[in-house]
Order: C-alpha cells, then structure tokens, then sequence
C-alpha cells in the first residue's frame, strides 16, 4: 500500500520510515521544549510527542510487511544493555535543520546503539544508505540560518528504547515495540 500525501496537489508519494529511538523523559521534553521556543522562526518545529533521539533508521517506499517488523522486533529483543544518561548540551542549527546534541562523546550510548545496529545485521537488515549515527534531538525544519550555542544541560535516564513507524512529512509516529534497558 502506498500513501499520497492529502491536501496537496503534489503527486509525491509518502515515505515510511522505521527506526529505532530514546524518547525524553516528560522532564526532558518539558526543557527540550523550552528551547525549541527560543529558536525563532522555522518552516516547521518537531511536536513535543514527536520529539526522540534516533538510534537506526530505515526508509521504506511503501508500507512496512509484517516480516521486516517482525525481523526487527526479534533483533531488538536480543539487546540487553544498562538505562542510559543522556545529556544534551549544545544547539546547533544549520540553516535547514536545528536540534540539540550531546556537545561531547558519549561512549555508553556509542556502545548500545553499535549493540542495536549488529543485531538488526544479523537479521540482515541494513539502515539508510549514509545512516550514520550522531546523537541528536532534531527541534525544528526550516530555519534561515545556522548556530551553535550552549544550553543549559538536559539529561535524562532512558530505561528503554522503541521501533517507531513513520509516515514522513505528515508527522505521524506509531510505535511499534519497546524494549526495556536494565537498571
């Protein structure tokens, strides 16, 4: 099944994308959001659920089969890893898209999403050609210029991750499993 995208006369055809992600805290989400406000003008600012760091992802051309699902479901459950800290101290814009970053290493979530990544090769699934993965939380689309500035430190404990089904460009995220990480 393929979907269009309503209310445009365009004919582009809607991508789904499934990937793998940490959601902030309602705390997290709470000071994400506050900096979101600060940023200015912008085509368009990422929704507070909407808001996720995202560990893998995969663009598909059409709706996801039961297969590829099941596959990464299998994958994910096979991860065993500690509750994460996750720390974002730095915004940074480029001109198109503006998020914020962790502003230094931060080996355990390297550690568990390299874990993540292999697991879903062994199901011989492979991410976006490109993916690589850098730690962020995208806050907006669409801004006029580019920045880099400290914001006081959000952090949160992510005590599990999810595989998320999206409909891109039409800002819908259905989650598909959650997986707990340890204590």
């Amino acid at each position: 099944m393929t979907l269009r995208r309503p209310f445009d006369d365009s004919d582009e055809l809607v991508l789904h994308r499934l990937f793998f992600a940490l959601m902030p805290s309602a705390e997290a989400v709470e000071e994400i959001a506050r900096v979101r406000g600060g940023l200015g003008v912008a085509k368009s600012h990422v929704l507070d659920h909407r808001l996720h760091m995202t560990l893998w992802a995969l663009d598909l051309p059409m709706t996801p089969t039961p297969g590829i699902i099941d596959d990464l479901c299998a994958a994910a459950a096979k991860v065993s890893a500690p509750a994460l800290r996750l720390v974002l101290r730095e915004a940074v814009g480029n001109g198109q898209v503006a998020c914020l970053k962790p502003g230094e290493p931060m080996p355990v979530l390297k550690a568990f999403q390299q874990k993540l990544q292999l697991a879903i090769a062994d199901a011989r699934i492979w991410p976006n050609r490109g993916f690589r993965f850098e730690p962020h939380v995208t806050l907006a689309y669409g801004m006029d210029e580019g920045f880099r500035r400290e914001v006081l430190p959000i952090s949160w404990r992510a005590e599990e991750f999810v595989l998320v089904h999206s409909l891109v460009g039409l800002t819908e995220h259905v989650p598909l499993g959650r997986w707990a990480l340890g204590a």
